[in-house]
């Protein structure tokens, strides 16, 4: 089963560590007010080394289509839970923010597993 990856919907900016494929990475989520969009770096676990620079976060598209080769092997994948297919919004007013990503959207991993993806090193 997909692990659906826990995020926060009361900061703009958050980043959190997740093992994914047996390997741990720290995910930034950042939104940007001017683009009205969230991006995603994924770090490698003590967030030393960036695999894979700010990508947007749209849903239904898979965030490894046009990801690096440094990236963890699985695949990314926003998911609009009320089947609108609406990107994640955020809103702030003055001293409070709040956004959809997390509740209605969902970043969703699927493991090299579940894709039947052979990885060869």
């Amino acid at each position: 089963m997909p692990l659906t990856v826990p995020l926060r919907s009361d900061l703009p900016y958050f980043d959190l560590q997740a093992t994914l494929d047996g390997v741990t990475y720290t995910l930034v989520f950042r939104w940007n007010v001017r683009l009205a969009a969230w991006f995603l770096t994924v770090l490698d676990a003590d967030a030393s080394n960036v695999l894979v620079g700010d990508t947007a976060l749209r849903v239904n598209f898979p965030l490894s289509a046009y990801m690096s080769t440094r990236r963890p092997p699985g695949q990314f994948v926003v998911i609009d839970s009320s089947g609108q297919g609406l990107d994640p919004i955020a809103i702030s007013l003055q001293r409070s923010f709040t956004t959809d990503l997390g509740t209605r959207c969902k970043l969703v991993y699927f493991t090299v597993d579940e894709l039947g993806i052979v990885v060869v090193e």
